[in-house]
């Protein structure tokens, strides 16, 4: 499984962007996202632990960060037919 990443950074912390593939490659209100590179589902996780923002696009991806705990199930909404989930850690902040 594979997914588009946008990555930065500032004295905050690492703020990523995580799109399914086949959001940025096939939904017209997301082909021209700023992505940094495309990246396994390891990668993925290794990035999300690391983040202090996160934001999440596609189902693959949303459910990803509720089997990694970032998400909960019933915060996830819904962005021009895509599902989109949030998490900030405030607690590093």
């Amino acid at each position: 499984m594979e997914f588009y990443i946008y990555i930065r950074r500032n004295p905050l912390g690492l703020f990523i962007t995580i799109y399914d593939r086949d959001v940025i490659e096939d939904n017209e209100h997301f082909k021209n996202k700023k992505v940094t590179r495309l990246i396994n589902e390891n990668e993925v996780r290794r990035y999300m632990h690391e983040a202090v923002s996160i934001i999440l696009y596609g189902d693959k991806a949303v459910e990803l960060g509720i089997k990694e705990n970032f998400i909960h199930p019933e915060a996830v909404a819904t962005q021009y037919g895509v599902k989109v989930a949030i998490f900030i850690e405030t607690r590093r902040l």
